[in-house]
Parts: structure tokens; C-alpha cells; sequence
């Protein structure tokens, strides 16, 4: 009678499927239903597990743990009156003792926790243990139920790669409970400085009531599939001491062979000079080598910085004559609720076999923070030999970090203790992407990444507080030209900006460039001078220039728009427009239609020649946009047949020399009579003036 009254049961997330008839006798309480293992003293009171670590020693484990008493009745619950321990696969117990001290009456409406730690043998798994609980009746102890610690583990996606160091081995003046516990981060192999490097992220965690320093006598080391070891030193401790129950994020070092294999790694701690004779815990690391392909976004590997995201989101290669360039995006972005400070990062394209490496830096100004769901992206390039091939190449991304050298951090090449406190700069691997696949850029370009986008429109642009979101940007031209004199080809893209606030509003400063579906990128040059402030209810036009080579096609290029601070705002897929060869050209916001055209020559006094150009034109306004005094020009050239250049004019769309509709002369002097044929033409360009001097596009060729 006594054991039916106990109702004893272990609910797990498959006990859900119930009979219509079992919810009826017994109403679970709500929150048993979330997914957790619960084990039931009555409908409304149950126990729960959480907060598991397994950590494993050179000899013992340890197990720690969090009970939950959910008391959801009218009435208190003594947690005297109940027993924890912790049983194998075999039937073995282990005891469970409470690591700190809490009221064991647990009210009515809330939930106790119970914090515990038991010690296990070292080579138990999660799978075969469980933390039993039972009920002291008259000093006899009867079980209610048992969780599942490997079901806890996986709920709260939980690591287990953890080592418990007892420090008392290495010196005996520390108290009983002077264990500290490492936990597994990332693990890196990169080639760094001229050799090749093995950084290991470590979380430290000081599990005594007391300030502890790790030893002198502590040693690290790196164990590989042959039983040989590789000396690891601390790159950076975060802090001078380990605080009771405060996690210190700590990252060791080592140099390793080109040729080593990471997937029988493991990091030993030992006693100094004991390495192959006693260690104190041990780590194995092969998992935790964090190589990530292109696309994929992880989270960022920083203690301090909780929701940003790390990715390589486009990556492309290319041979040429002088090597493989490499281009590669990197993306942060910031997916939590609160502003997160953006590091500084550089970036290294290597060679997984040899030793070649090539630094790149993204030095674009930008501002220090990200809001909520803002993203930032980092351009890097480099030149590799040309025999490389991208499935044997990597891309290593590196933060500089500043932490404090203490007596927690060894000195370089040995375990002992350094304890010089000056500041130290340390650049230290966040991210390495293989980068197979890259080619040519091809289905992860930044081309495939843009929208598709109707030239006149306005962009739907990200969000940023240094573009007014009263201000509307949209492409109204986007015209190129060859070059032929000078091997390279020109687009010119006109913007307009409106102003649809009710007040005056400055002009952004924003940046361009252009991106081929090869991975190029050609970046953009702002016109020379503009206005500062847009009126309300009015546009502003304004030009950017873009140099291409030759050999670019130009019929797929993504337009990527960015705010002053290099913050990514928006990409677009663009269409170069093509020159009629009849009818009206645009040169926005204006439209000119040759209605007709002649050329003569006349004789000067000084015994020169002058082409006179006669046209009929008919000059239409498209919009009502402001153009100033910076606005483009037209520029004509007289050319022979061997295209040099024999005198040329401009006349502009303001002011004195503004062109009109109708009839106009314009003449070009000082022709040299052995310069005078039939077989000449007139080129007629935009001209537009940037800070790198004039951007031309050939908008019509007059021959004579």
C-alpha cells in the first residue's frame, strides 16, 4: 500500500504519449511538458535536472549537477526529506553532495535548485549515468525515480569536453577543493609567424570558495596519434587569478609539424617535466577543429560577445599571369538585442601543404558598434602562386586582442610562469573556411547574392543612422565606354536622391562598387564636388565612375551600396544600357535627339584649319531634378582615322555654354593642313569630374 501511495514515474518526453484516460487520473503540471525528464511526487510537485557537466580527470570524474523541486501545489515541500545519488549502467552508486548551501524548504508556487556534485570514474559516459532520488522513510531509503543525465546534456545542448584539474598535486598547501575545470572551446590549425600552429580556446572555471592561480608546476602539451608531444604556452589568459565560480576564457599555443594530424589530438596537463609519466587531466581535441565551408555562419568565438555571427559569405578565385588571386567576404552580424562592439580583424590565404601564407587587411572606416540585426563585412585579397588549387587552401581570419600577461600566462617555449603585467597584443585565429569550391566564385558570389533590380527605382536599403530614411536612392543611368588609348573601360552610374521630408536634409556620403560574377570588384569614385543639402519635395542627381579591365564583359555585375562607415546597405543586380544608334540618348535628366549634323573646314589667317560642326538638336528635360554647376559636360573630339586626337570642345548643360535645342556651330581651331582629311570623326562623351580625374562615356561617334 505504502508503494502505491508514492506514485512513482519517470516522465520523458515520449511518456507525452498518454491515453486520453492517464490525463484524466492524473493532470500533469504544465511545465512538465516542455520537453525535460521529470520525476513526479505528485501531479503538481516534480523534480527536474539541469545544468549538467561531466568533466573527466586522469583517474576521477565528477559530475555536477542542478536538481530542480518544482512545487506547484498549495503547500511547502521539505527537500529534507529526499536523497540524491548517482548510479551507473551496472547498479554502482556514487554520492551526490550539495556544493552549496540553500533553504531546503521549497514554497508553494516556486521552484528550488539543489546544486551537486558527485565524484564518478573517469571513463563513465552521460549514457550510462543517471541521478537517482529517493525518500528517507524512518533512515531507509526508497526510490522514486532516476533522470537521465545524457537526456539533460542534449536538451540543454550542454558540452562534455571538459578536464577537472585538483591542483592540491601540485601543491600541497591548497585546500581540498582546489579544482579547476577546462572546458573544450574551438581548436585551430593555422600557419602563423613562419610555422605552423595549433591554438586551442579554453574556458577555465574555479570551482573552489577561494581565488586560485594556476601553477608554475602545470604543464600543457599536445599528444598526437604517436605518442609524441608538442609544448603549449598561453597566447592570452583573459584576468591574474581565477575567481570562486567565475569562467575565464584562455587560449593555449603550440607549434606543430606541417604534416600533423588533428584527429587523434589531445591536450595533456601534467606535472612539470611529467608529461610522459602522469597527467592530471586531459582533453581530447579532434572535434573541436572548427573548419567552416563558405556560406556557413557560426556563432563568434568570444566569451564577452553573446549573438554575433561569423561567416565567410562569399569567397572567389581566379588565375591569371601573375598568380591566383583570391577574394573572400567576411560577415559579422550582430543577431542578439544589444549592441555588440565590432573587433579588428585581418586575414591570411594559405596553402594547407607548404609553407605559404599571404596577409590581407580590410582597412574600409567603419563605426566601432553593431545594433541589433546590423551586419558588417570585411573584403580580403591576396595573390597565391599560380599552381595552387583552392580545394588545398584555407582562409584564416584573425582578431587582435589585448589581455594583461600575469603570472596565469607561461613564458614563450616553456610551462613556467610569467610575471610581467605589461599589456600584450596578441592576434589571435576567430575563423578558418576552407576554401574548396571557391573557383570562380559561382553559386556563393556576391553577383548571385543580389536582388534583381528595375533601374529608377528606389533601393530597399538596410537600415542605417547615416542614410536619412526620408531620403529615396535609386539608379537612373548606368552607361559604359572603352577606352582603347588606355587598355581599361569606364561605367558611369548617375543616382538620384529625393527628398520626400519636409525640411532639408544633407546628402549621403555613400560608397559603391561594382561586383562581376567572376568575384572582381571595381570599386566606385564619387564626382568631384556636390551639393550638401537636398531641398525637401526635391532630387538631387549625382555620378559615380568605375574602372574596369578590357576583358570585362560587363553583362553581370552586382552594384553593392554601402553607408560612409563601410557598413553593407544593399546589392543589386545592374544591366550596363546600351547607346542607341538612333533616336535620343539620354544623359539624365536630359534626353538629345541629332536631328541633323554637318562638318566644314575652314582657313584661318594664321594659316590654320577649323572644322566647324554644325548640329540641330533637340534638348528635352526628363525630370525636374536639381543639376548644378558640377553636373557632367559633353566633350567633343575631333579624331582621325588613326583615332588621335586633333582638337576637341566642351560645352556643358548650365551657364554660358549651355547647349540648346535648335541650331548650334560649334568650331574646332588650330587643325594643321597635313592634319585635314575626309576620313575624320567626331566622338562625343560625358564627362565626368572625379577626384581621379575625368571618367568619360562615349555617347556618340559623328562621322563626316
Amino acid at each position: 500500500m505504502n508503494q502505491q501511495r508514492k506514485m512513482k514515474r519517470l516522465l520523458s518526453r515520449s511518456a507525452l504519449m498518454l491515453t486520453a484516460a492517464s490525463f484524466l487520473t492524473f493532470p500533469f503540471a504544465t511545465s512538465a511538458f516542455a520537453g525535460k525528464e521529470g520525476v513526479f511526487l505528485s501531479d503538481s510537485v516534480y523534480f527536474t535536472l539541469d545544468k549538467v557537466t561531466l568533466s573527466a580527470g586522469a583517474e576521477d570524474g565528477s559530475l555536477r549537477f542542478s536538481l530542480g523541486l518544482n512545487n506547484n501545489s498549495s503547500s511547502p515541500v521539505d527537500f529534507n526529506n529526499y536523497g540524491v545519488k548517482v548510479i551507473d549502467t551496472n547498479g554502482v552508486s556514487y554520492t551526490a553532495k550539495l556544493s552549496e548551501k540553500v533553504t531546503a524548504r521549497v514554497k508553494a508556487g516556486e521552484t528550488g535548485t539543489f546544486k551537486f556534485t558527485s565524484e564518478i570514474p573517469a571513463n563513465l559516459t552521460p549514457s550510462q549515468l543517471k541521478v537517482d532520488i529517493f525518500e528517507w522513510n524512518y533512515n531507509a531509503m526508497e526510490d522514486i525515480g532516476a533522470l537521465s543525465v545524457e537526456a539533460a546534456l542534449a536538451e540543454s545542448g550542454q558540452s562534455v569536453l571538459q578536464a577537472v584539474l585538483n591542483l592540491k598535486e601540485l601543491d600541497s598547501t591548497l585546500a581540498d577543493d582546489a579544482l579547476v575545470t577546462a572546458q573544450l572551446g574551438n581548436s585551430y590549425k593555422v600557419y602563423k609567424d613562419g610555422a605552423w600552429m595549433v591554438y586551442t580556446d579554453l574556458l577555465l572555471e574555479n570551482l573552489s570558495s577561494s581565488t586560485l592561480k594556476l601553477p608554475e608546476g602545470l604543464e600543457y602539451n599536445f599528444q598526437d596519434s604517436k605518442g609524441l608531444t608538442y609544448s603549449a604556452q598561453f597566447a592570452k589568459v583573459e584576468g591574474e587569478s581565477l575567481l570562486p565560480q567565475q569562467p575565464v576564457k584562455a587560449t593555449l599555443q603550440a607549434a606543430v609539424p606541417a604534416a600533423l594530424e588533428t584527429k587523434d589530438l589531445s591536450l595533456l596537463f601534467s606535472p612539470k617535466g611529467k608529461v610522459k609519466t602522469t597527467f592530471l587531466g586531459s582533453l581530447h581535441v579532434a572535434k573541436s577543429f572548427s573548419i567552416g565551408k563558405i556560406g556557413d555562419k557560426t556563432e563568434y568565438p568570444n566569451l564577452d560577445v553573446k549573438g554575433l555571427a561569423i561567416s565567410t559569405s562569399w569567397a572567389a578565385a581566379s588565375k591569371q599571369s601573375d598568380g591566383l588571386h583570391l577574394q573572400a567576404n567576411v560577415t559579422l552580424t550582430n543577431q542578439s538585442d544589444g549592441i555588440v562592439t565590432i573587433p579588428t580583424l585581418s586575414a591570411e590565404f594559405q596553402a594547407l601543404r607548404g609553407s605559404v601564407a599571404v596577409t590581407s587587411s580590410d582597412n574600409a572606416v567603419r563605426t566601432t558598434y553593431l545594433s541589433p540585426n546590423e551586419s558588417t563585412t570585411f573584403r580580403f585579397s591576396g595573390i597565391l602562386p599560380a599552381g595552387l588549387n583552392t580545394d588545398a587552401l584555407q582562409l584564416v581570419v584573425l582578431e587582435k586582442q589585448i589581455a594583461a600577461s600575469t603570472t596565469t600566462q607561461p613564458s614563450e617555449g616553456t610551462g613556467n610562469a610569467d610575471t610581467n603585467s605589461s599589456k600584450q597584443v596578441a592576434t589571435l585565429p576567430v575563423s578558418v573556411t576552407t576554401l574548396a569550391g571557391a573557383g570562380s566564385g559561382g553559386e556563393v558570389s556576391s553577383y548571385a547574392a543580389a536582388q534583381a533590380y528595375t533601374l529608377g527605382t528606389p533601393f530597399k536599403l538596410t537600415a542605417s543612422n547615416l542614410i536619412d530614411s526620408n531620403v529615396d536612392v535609386s539608379l537612373v543611368e548606368f552607361g559604359m565606354s572603352e577606352n582603347s588609348d588606355f587598355g581599361f573601360k569606364t561605367v558611369v552610374a548617375k543616382y538620384k536622391l529625393t527628398n520626400k521630408g519636409t525640411a532639408s536634409l544633407t546628402v549621403p556620403d555613400f560608397q559603391t562598387d561594382l561586383t562581376s560574377s567572376e568575384g572582381y570588384t571595381y570599386s566606385g569614385v564619387r564626382q568631384s564636388a556636390i551639393a550638401k543639402t537636398i531641398p525637401p519635395n526635391t532630387s538631387y542627381v549625382m555620378s559615380y565612375s568605375y574602372m574596369l579591365p578590357a576583358s570585362e564583359k560587363a553583362d553581370q555585375l552586382a552594384l553593392n551600396v554601402y553607408d560612409a562607415n563601410r557598413l553593407a546597405v544593399g546589392s543589386y543586380k545592374t544591366a550596363i544600357q546600351p547607346i542607341p544608334s538612333t533616336g535620343a540618348i539620354s544623359l539624365y535628366p536630359f534626353t538629345i535627339d541629332l536631328k541633323d549634323y554637318s562638318v566644314s573646314a575652314t582657313y584661318s589667317k594664321d594659316s590654320s584649319y577649323a572644322y566647324r560642326l554644325r548640329l540641330d538638336l533637340d534638348v528635352k528635360r526628363q525630370e525636374q531634378v536639381i543639376t548644378d554647376a558640377n553636373f557632367s559636360t559633353l566633350a567633343f573630339e575631333v579624331v582621325d582615322s588613326e583615332g588621335r586626337l586633333l582638337s576637341s570642345k566642351t560645352m556643358t548643360f548650365t551657364g554660358q555654354q549651355k547647349i540648346m535645342s535648335g541650331v548650334q556651330f560649334i568650331d574646332f581651331g588650330s587643325i594643321k593642313s597635313e592634319q585635314l582629311s575626309s576620313d575624320v570623326s567626331i566622338n562625343v562623351y560625358e564627362v565626368v569630374a572625379t577626384p581621379n580625374g575625368d571618367a568619360k562615356r562615349l555617347v556618340k561617334t559623328i562621322q563626316m
